[in-house]
């Protein structure tokens, strides 16, 4: 029986596919059945009709999660698992036959895995967004969903997409009110209690990719999250004590390039508002009606320790400023004076892909669109091009993962000036398959920022 070429690809790193947070180092196992639901073994990556080999394939670091297989044209699916790498027994993603499906032909194909985030409840948590010692009753304050994998060397967050609509419910009527009905990341709450109901119990309910036992799959089914808080009710407190606030030191920042600024907000009660200002304009703060026009939000966790996204505008001496404040209106500040360098100027005119993982990066001005020549080479085989902005990307290897939404529109055309389809996700816009030719990529920013193009053929390049 002939056998065709068929490209398995994870699409790089796993963290770039949508799975969020310190996602620990981790690899695919993928198991081929055909038509008929039997598994097909490879003696690496060749069929085996014998059926001896191998009835698993890994996609890892050492081949850039990506691997050419040799097979039979016909129907086969993928399932996957994602394992952690330190152990290869902790499950973190999975992704069913049933949703990748493939239809190999005469002259081959290829397959980019589909999977999701699987839930762990001991790893997750239903807790305020800010620190919260003390819940006095009539306090408003916001409830955050936070869904994690299982902790392997650090816990990714679950996508939203990768979740059930979420429904809330109290322990009782007299705990106190649920203010709308929330969402997948969260919902708002006033406490109240009685004499005989003290404790704010919230419970949320939601679908989610759960493990089988100690199996490599998951199934997708129903869950929940808990959250207690004693509530204080009478007694005269007084509040002297002020909010702890600290900015973790500011380094490398860049003109045009997001940052990550963070550092601890705690109090002996409750924290009410993290908010940061550069040079007393405020661009980042944890009340979500301060969070808009080019004021970014500040997330926090129960524990404290906050973060935010920043973009210097200009280059030369910042002061930022981080004012924390409680329920009771104590209020603490930490400054810090950051020296900003300006955004280096990328001049290179083509960007011609090769073997080697390659990215150059240019600042481009909001409406202004700019083109660019890209040249596959005549003996390159399986090329990839990828553009996102590099903003906080995360480097992983020679990888680098896009982490911050796109700011820019993409458009490409080949040496004739026909289109060339674009795939496209929430960080970055690519084409997995791109033929030996030159191209002229169009990027249109909608803002002022900085485009990354990334891109290596497979083999011949």
């Amino acid at each position: 029986m002939p056998l065709v070429s068929l490209k398995l690809s994870a699409a790089g790193p796993i963290e770039a596919q949508g799975l969020t947070g310190a996602f620990p180092a981790a690899h695919f196992d993928v198991r081929v059945r055909d038509s008929t639901g039997r598994p097909v073994a490879f003696q690496g990556t060749t069929y085996d009709p014998t059926g001896t080999g191998s009835a698993a394939l890994t996609l890892n670091t050492v081949n850039g999660f990506q691997q050419t297989l040799l097979l039979p044209a016909g129907n086969y699916t993928f399932e996957n698992a994602a394992l952690d790498d330190a152990s290869s027994a902790v499950l973190l993603a999975y992704g069913p036959a049933a949703e990748n499906p493939v239809t190999v032909g005469a002259d081959g194909g290829s397959v980019r895995l589909k999977f999701h985030a699987v839930f762990d409840r001991a790893s997750s948590t239903l807790a305020p967004t800010l620190s919260m010692n003390m819940l006095f009753t009539n306090v408003t304050f916001n409830l955050a969903l936070n869904p994690k994998t299982a902790v392997a060397g650090g816990s990714a967050g679950v996508p939203t997409a990768d979740l059930g609509n979420v429904t809330y419910t109290l322990g009782s009527a007299t705990d106190g009110v649920l203010n709308g009905t929330g969402s997948k990341v969260g919902v708002n709450v006033t406490a109240r209690g009685t004499a005989d109901d003290s404790v704010l119990n919230v419970t949320a309910s939601f679908n989610a990719w759960v493990r089988n036992g100690s199996k490599d799959t998951a199934t997708y089914r129903a869950t929940t999250l808990e959250y207690a808080q004693s509530i204080v009710r009478s007694g005269l407190v007084t509040d002297v004590v002020v909010p702890v606030a600290r900015l973790a030191t500011v380094s490398g920042a860049v003109v045009g390039s997001v940052i990550t600024l963070n550092g601890t907000a705690t109090d002996d009660m409750q924290v009410a508002a993290i908010r940061v200002y550069d040079n007393g304009t405020l661009v980042a703060s944890s009340v979500s009606a301060e969070a808009i026009n080019g004021v970014t939000a500040v997330t926090s966790d129960p524990a404290g320790a906050w973060g935010a996204g920043w973009t210097p505008g200009t280059a030369g001496g910042h002061e930022l400023t981080l004012v924390v404040s409680d329920s009771s209106g104590n209020e603490s500040r930490a400054g810090q004076a950051v020296s900003v360098a300006a955004a280096p100027v990328q001049t290179a005119a083509d960007f011609t892909l090769s073997q080697q993982f390659r990215s150059v990066e240019f600042d481009l001005q909001s409406g202004v669109p700019r083109t660019f020549k890209i040249v596959v080479p005549a003996n390159a085989m399986n090329a990839e091009l990828y553009f996102f902005n590099p903003g906080d990307c995360v480097s992983d290897g020679e990888y680098c993962n896009p982490a911050a939404p796109m700011q820019f529109t993409a458009a490409l055309v080949n040496a004739q000036g026909l289109p060339v389809a674009l795939a496209e996700d929430v960080y970055a816009f690519y084409n997995l398959g791109l033929p030996a030719g030159e191209y002229r990529a169009t990027i249109t920013p909608t803002a002022d920022t900085r485009v990354s193009l990334y891109g290596f053929t497979g083999s011949g390049g």
